[in-house]
């Protein structure tokens, strides 16, 4: 069994938004990234999705979207990103996937969860204080995202004893946890102490140096997922809890 990782997917079945106004790389976007699911990801896989996966901004709006995540190969765990109006809580978008059939949907909100032979935990995060734009209403919301990954970490450690092992784990954000010049936040300071080994996140559509490298700092390797770094193509993040060489 293969983890995956994509993020930013912007999906727009149902609404007007063609994602080529951002840039020609994003010509047929969708049917590249479905050409490369069905090459690379089988049934018994799981893919890790962090944020902004769909431009409605409701669940009835993202229906269409999330029904074409569904009938892709293998199992779908989904983030929430900032552009994400759709998502509501966690119970109203399980009931929604139950009646709709979307039975390879799950969703990773204040939570932890055991695939592939992973660890996987998480959080949407937010900009950080490095950011010139940082306000305080930032600084509410960065704060309120803490929460949410202590939360999910709480969890990690509660997995790591329910299992009896530490798997491998990976963190999935929507937001890079450290800054483009590799400067630490809360956020990063928290995976550091909770022992994570992988930060995917997404995001960022511009060619930062540093993130593009895969950099690891105080132990954590981060990547980036968006799905226009990746040419579209999931990342393999590892098989059967052993981690690809990340090339």
């Amino acid at each position: 069994m293969k983890l995956f990782a994509i993020s930013d997917l912007h999906f727009a079945l149902s609404v007007d938004k063609p994602m080529d106004v951002f840039g020609s790389r994003w010509a047929d976007h969708v049917e590249r990234i479905i050409a490369h699911w069905h090459r690379d990801i089988s049934d018994e896989d799981t893919v890790l999705i962090g944020g902004d996966i769909s431009w409605g901004n409701s669940l009835e709006e993202a229906e269409s979207d999330l029904g074409l995540l569904n009938t892709l190969p293998g199992e779908k765990i989904l983030l929430r990103g900032n552009h994400d109006y759709w998502w509501t809580t966690v119970r109203k978008m399980e009931q929604f996937c139950r009646e709709k059939g979307f039975q390879s949907l799950r969703f990773l909100r204040n939570n932890a969860l055991s695939v592939a032979g992973f660890h996987v935990c998480g959080a949407r995060g937010w900009v950080l204080p490095q950011d010139k734009d940082f306000s305080n209403e930032d600084e509410k919301i960065l704060n309120r995202e803490n929460i949410r990954l202590e939360l999910s970490l709480t969890e990690l450690r509660r997995l790591r004893k329910n299992e009896g092992c530490e798997r491998p784990s990976v963190a999935l954000m929507h937001y890079p946890p450290i800054s483009e010049a590799g400067d630490a936040s809360v956020l990063s300071v928290q995976l550091e102490e909770a022992g994570v080994d992988v930060c995917v996140f997404g995001h960022i559509h511009h060619a930062v140096p540093l993130y593009l490298a895969g950099p690891e700092i105080h132990g954590v390797k981060y990547l980036i997922a968006s799905s226009d770094q990746l040419d579209f193509r999931p990342l393999l993040i590892g098989e059967d809890g052993v981690f690809d060489q990340f090339e």
